[in-house]
């Protein structure tokens, strides 16, 4: 995938984390931009690798459970941010 076109892609992922799965309800603080980003690579690997629904929602849930400390958090809880990953335009190789 040329650079250019990972580099849309990865903001796009990176808009997707901001607005749709904002686990710490942070994304009205301007302030706090990029909390997500150290997040978006992962996700950009899956996507690229064609990993499943359930395997991008179960990583989702991990950053959330395990890195966050977050208790709240369930697989359901991630289906519109998957839905929202899934709607980002991958080039085919």
């Amino acid at each position: 995938m040329e650079k250019y076109v990972a580099r849309r892609v990865k903001q796009e992922i990176d808009r997707v984390l901001w607005e749709v799965w904002d686990p710490i309800g942070v994304n009205r603080v301007p302030n706090a931009r990029g909390e997500d980003g150290m997040y978006v690579n992962g996700v950009f690997e899956l996507l690229k690798s064609g990993a499943s629904d359930e395997s991008i929602a179960e990583h989702l849930l991990t950053i959330a459970t395990d890195r966050m400390e977050l208790a709240g958090p369930t697989i359901a809880h991630m289906g519109p941010t998957v839905a929202a990953l899934r709607a980002i335009t991958l080039p085919s190789n």
